[in-house]
């Protein structure tokens, strides 16, 4: 139905443009997108105010990896047309160029304004619970990537005061060396300070709850996940 649909709109794109649109798409169902490209930017030169033409160039635009152009196009797109469905195509496509890119939170933005103007549209449903996912790993992997550097310069702290204490002057004031004893009493007193504080039974369940909460969650991410995704990863005009 969708390849039906991609046919009966390049036919009337066809008949109402320039010779140029023709090729564009033809050039285009080829992989040879920066001739597509050319040819649509040659189009819209004739007629600057068909919108679909300006979708196609960036549909192109995109896949030479020129995303910020691809962004105006679809932006000229938006503001040539008063659709909300085509409207929802270029949000969409917007989220999906945006999640390849690592811009999650830009992407959830043009999902939902996808959702809004089209509220039953499972791509945008998808892609929108997939870039909330990717985002919380995204997260996840900068905590990481955080913890794992203060434990660098906490590692590097202590060799530097390990090696002071090697530096030392033997022959320093007998006054400031630790007396017999000292030592250990100072390690209690280490220990007792590190020893965490007992939690309440009401904080204990909380910790509880969350936990189950994330496992439901997880499972439920899981069940996703093993599902295939729709088919079209990017709309067509």
């Amino acid at each position: 139905m969708r390849a039906v649909f991609l046919v009966t709109i390049f036919i009337f794109l066809t008949a109402s443009s320039v010779n140029d649109a023709r090729k564009a798409n033809s050039a285009f169902e080829r992989g040879e997108f920066a001739e597509a490209a050319q040819l649509y930017q040659q189009s819209i030169e004739q007629n600057p105010d068909d919108a679909r033409l300006h979708f196609n160039l960036a549909r192109a635009l995109y896949e030479l990896g020129e995303s910020d152009a691809a962004m105006e196009s679809y932006e000229r797109f938006k503001s040539l047309t008063d659709s909300p469905l085509n409207r929802s195509f270029a949000d969409y496509n917007k989220g999906r160029m945006l999640t390849d890119m690592g811009n999650y939170d830009e992407a959830l933005d043009y999902f939902r304004d996808a959702l809004i103007n089209n509220p039953n549209d499972p791509d945008a449903k998808f892609n929108y619970e997939l870039a909330v996912r990717k985002k919380q790993d995204q997260e996840s992997d900068q905590e990481s990537s955080e913890s794992e550097d203060g434990d660098g310069d906490q590692d590097e702290s202590q060799s530097q005061d390990s090696q002071q204490d090697q530096d030392q002057d033997p022959n320093q004031d007998p006054d400031n060396q630790q007396q017999p004893g000292q030592q250990d009493q100072d390690e209690n007193e280490s220990q007792q300070q590190e020893r965490p504080l007992e939690m309440t039974p009401e904080e204990a369940q909380n910790i509880l709850d969350a936990l189950e909460q994330l496992e439901r969650e997880l499972l439920e991410n899981q069940k996703k996940e093993s599902t295939n995704p729709p088919a079209s990863n990017e709309k067509d005009w």
